[in-house]
């Protein structure tokens, strides 16, 4: 498959050549999304009235834009034992990585008994409820949380989450970015009986991932913890990306 562009500066027509991605794929952390050559392009047109015809031929050329929902779901499993999790009827992960990360691809119906079996699961709730709305190509993204300071420097404590997604035909091409941490506190004793207590950040999550998501379907990802780790072991929904046309 290739994508075919007209290069009216050059007068020619250049091909290139479209590589097939990988179905899912662990990405290290900072991620940095992709830059497509339309967007290398549209960084030239100067955002003015008397630019706006570049911008009506930059869409006539690359087509109009795809608006993209992303709806997703950060729970949290306190008993993390293999029966928890064999009680959601999940299957065998479709992908997992050797750091822990597994990954379900789901039909809409599957998603829907996969939260009928979180309600009745004994530690499984839902801490949050992110939504991102943007297009085919561009990159987005939301913090939920606060700002602490903590050992003299400021800190952004909660949800970091960031996206980037192509609409494919059969498929959505998406890029994540998922980091939650949260304020723990630890008592410890001192002479006399009196107690220190100290405060840190920790991280419950920390992935960045690329995944081909068959048309109407969505994903669930859920983070291994080490044994003797404090962290919470999270699971995340992401709905069926809902491209609009």
């Amino acid at each position: 498959m290739a994508l075919l562009l007209t290069c009216a500066a050059m007068g020619a027509l250049v091909l290139f050549p479209r590589r097939k991605p990988p179905p899912f794929v662990v990405l290290r952390q900072p991620l940095k999304f992709p830059v497509s050559f339309r967007d290398r392009v549209g960084r030239w047109i100067p955002p003015t009235k008397s630019w706006a015809w570049a911008w009506r031929l930059e869409q006539g050329v690359f087509g109009r834009r795809k608006a993209v929902n992303i709806n997703a779901e950060i729970l949290t499993l306190a008993h993390s034992s293999p029966d928890t999790v064999s009680s959601l009827v999940l299957g065998i992960p479709n992908f997992s990585d050797t750091n822990g990360l597994q990954a379900w691809l789901l039909g809409a119906g599957e998603l829907k008994i996969l939260r009928e079996h979180l309600k009745q699961t004994h530690g499984a709730a839902v801490l949050l409820h992110p939504r991102i709305s943007t297009a085919d190509g561009i990159e987005a993204g939301l913090f939920q949380g606060e700002s602490v300071l903590l050992s003299g420097s400021t800190n952004q404590v909660g949800l970091t989450l960031g996206c980037f997604a192509r609409v494919r035909p059969d498929s959505t091409d998406l890029f994540a970015s998922i980091l939650l941490s949260e304020i723990v506190s630890n008592a410890a004793a001192r002479p006399g009986g009196s107690s220190l207590v100290s405060v840190s950040i920790q991280t419950n999550i920390d992935a960045a991932l690329r995944a081909q998501i068959p048309k109407g379907c969505g994903m669930f990802l859920l983070d291994e913890v080490p044994a003797g780790s404090s962290r919470k072991r999270i699971g995340v929904i992401i709905d069926p990306p809902q491209p609009k046309t």
